[in-house]
This record gives structure tokens, C-alpha cells and sequence, in this order.
């Protein structure tokens, strides 16, 4: 029911429709009157909440953008992966009306225009904003299993960069590109997690990475590192100041924010790459160069799977190579039958024909 306080003769509402608290003035300090206003509160609340439960696949998307993506690193893709399913389902089709039909079909047109990885990739993305609607919009939505119709990606290949190749590399990348590709390197972060790594989230034994998903993981700061990020140059301008990366605009001269998808940043890392002549080689192989130098060090799977941030170890297990050709190197230089160096001359098997 309406009230008031001391402090004013006009009366308020505070209610709840469907677990949403509403609160507000009536307008108006006669008592008949605001009870109406509250009532048509109330019902457009309800009718505002009733349409929701069976909302399109445009809406889901678009409430998901709002609540959850737009806030993460990784915000342009989800816009673009959303973007590119409306292209193949109407973005009218409703939510309660989808089923694994539907998902199957969706599928093999995706199919038919881009990798296995991105089209599983967008029906994940589509699995997770459905499921947003209806945990937190009490949206209708079918029994549909999102990962059923996913396809078998190839395996992704590992591109480690030599030392000669980092060598020229940085001859030949602009002077402000050092930092965050150095950082890359010393951490096997994402671009996307550089380029949005604030000074906030930098402690003094550990840093806060903000990943793809909405999730965190916490990174160790070692004496290297600390030192790194102390000589870091921070940006004069306001906007930029709170990030720990920035790229110098060639047209003010100042320090601004890195975009991690497409502009600037990335051009300028491709043509470095061309002039350094280092073939087949893209800015998402400076995570694989990390984990494969720290593999080689450590030959720690477990320990590389923690500092890139894997949930599943089985993830980090394509590099484990590494460990390969570490043990044949071993068994190269040791002949475990004779208990010195290895025979390389064919040797006579007795009782063999």
C-alpha cells in the first residue's frame, strides 16, 4: 500500500512484481489516488514481466548483451557472434518455440561459412544467453541441448616463436608496442585481457586477469614483472589513465586506450611481423609461445595449465609435445641398454631370420 514520510505530504509505493522491487513517487498526496497509481504500477510491471517470459531470440540477446557481455573484454565478439546468427535464424523466433531441429539446421548452414571452432563457439554463445533469460527473466524455454549438434574441431596448432624470430620482432615493432607484447609473452594473456588490464587490478604479489567468460584468475607477480610494470609510462590522458597498456596516437601524440580487436594495435603488430619476415605467425602465438617455454622449464603440466587459466588440464594438453621431444632428446643422448652413450650403427638382432 502507499506511504509517506515526515518529510513530504506525497505518497510513495515500494512493491515487488516477480522478484523486481519498484519504488517511486504517486505524485500525488490524495490517498484514493495514489492506490491507482500503484495499481497501474503494478500492472504494467506484470504485463512488462509476462511478455519476457516468452521473448525472441533478438531480446535474449540483446537483455544478455546488457546484463553480462558488455561488461567483459571479450564484448565485441559476443556482439559479433550474435550478429552473425540473427543473419541465419530470424531474431523474431521465439524462445519457446526453438527446438534441436532448429539448433541442427542452424548448425549446418554455419557450417557451410565458417571453421568448426567459431560455429561451436556461437552455439555456446547462444546456449548462454537462452539460459540467462530463463534463470533470471523466468523466460520459457525448451529442453534444448546446446551441445549436442557441436562439431569435432581440428586440433589447433601451436606456434612457438624462436628467440632469433623475438629478436627481430622487436627490431622492427614501434617503440610503444614493446610493453604490451613483452607483457604477452611474460604471461600468455589474451589480447583481449591486456588491453583491458587496469592499474586497479595490479597488486603486489599478484594481478587480477579479467578473462573471456566473465571469469578471474589471480596471476603471481615475480621480481622480473614487478620491475617490469614499475617502468611502465602511464597515459596523460584521463580516459586512458586507468589502463596499465596504452599506444601512443600518431595523430595527438598521446597515450591512448589499446583496442584489442582490429585498429591500430593490431595493424601495427601484422606489418612488424611482415617486415621481421617470421612466417605463419599471429599475436594469439605469443600465449603459445609462453606455454611452451614454460613447459620446457618446468615440465610442469599442471603448473602451465594454472597460469594460462584453464579450467580443463586436457586444454593445455596440446602442449605437451614439448615434454616428447624433451624425453627423445634424453633418449637421444642415452643409451638406457648399455648405460652410456647410445649405438647409432643398425645392430645384429640375434635369432632373428
Amino acid at each position: 500500500m502507499p506511504f509517506r514520510t515526515a518529510k513530504t505530504k506525497i505518497w510513495q509505493y515500494d512493491i515487488q512484481v516477480r522478484g523486481r522491487r519498484l519504488r517511486g513517487s504517486t505524485g500525488t498526496d490524495d490517498y484514493e489516488e495514489a492506490k491507482a497509481v500503484e495499481a497501474e504500477v503494478r500492472a504494467q510491471a506484470k504485463s512488462a514481466a509476462a511478455d519476457r517470459t516468452s521473448c525472441t531470440l533478438s531480446q535474449a540477446f540483446g537483455t544478455y548483451h546488457v546484463d553480462i557481455c558488455q561488461h567483459q573484454p571479450s564484448a565485441a565478439t559476443s556482439a559479433s557472434q550474435a550478429k552473425a546468427i540473427l543473419k541465419l535464424i530470424p531474431g523474431r523466433t521465439r524462445l519457446d518455440s526453438l527446438t534441436n531441429a532448429d539448433l541442427m539446421k542452424l548448425v549446418n548452414r554455419m557450417r557451410a561459412r565458417c571453421s568448426n571452432a567459431t560455429v561451436n563457439r556461437r552455439l555456446q554463445y547462444m546456449g548462454r544467453a537462452c539460459r540467462h533469460m530463463a534463470k533470471f527473466y523466468g523466460a520459457e524455454l525448451p529442453e534444448l541441448n546446446f551441445k549436442a549438434p557441436e562439431v569435432r574441431e581440428a586440433q589447433e596448432r601451436i606456434r612457438e616463436l624462436s628467440q632469433d624470430e623475438q629478436r627481430r620482432l622487436f627490431e622492427h615493432l614501434p617503440a610503444d608496442l614493446h610493453a604490451p607484447v613483452t607483457f604477452c609473452l611474460m604471461t600468455g594473456c589474451r589480447i583481449s585481457t591486456m588491453a583491458s588490464l587496469l592499474w586497479r587490478d595490479v597488486g603486489d604479489s599478484e594481478i587480477i586477469f579479467r578473462l573471456k567468460g566473465g571469469t578471474t584468475m589471480t596471476f603471481p607477480i615475480s621480481r622480473e614483472m614487478r620491475a617490469f610494470l614499475a617502468a611502465l609510462p602511464k597515459s596523460n590522458v584521463i580516459e586512458a589513465r586507468r589502463y596499465v597498456f596504452t599506444r601512443i596516437d600518431k595523430q595527438t601524440m598521446e597515450r591512448t586506450r589499446i583496442v584489442p580487436k582490429g585498429g591500430v594495435f593490431n595493424a601495427e603488430f601484422r606489418e612488424a611481423v611482415a617486415e621481421a619476415r617470421i612466417p605463419d605467425f599471429r599475436f594469439h602465438d605469443l600465449r603459445h609461445t609462453f606455454a611452451t617455454r614454460m613447459l620446457r622449464q618446468t615440465r610442469n603440466l599442471k603448473l602451465v595449465s594454472q597460469l594460462l587459466g584453464h579450467k580443463d588440464i586436457t586444454t593445455t594438453a596440446r602442449y605437451a609435445h614439448v615434454l616428447v621431444d624433451d624425453m627423445r632428446a634424453a633418449l637421444d643422448e642415452f643409451s638406457p641398454i648399455s648405460g652410456g652413450d647410445p649405438e647409432l650403427r643398425p645392430r645384429e638382432i640375434k635369432g632373428a631370420k
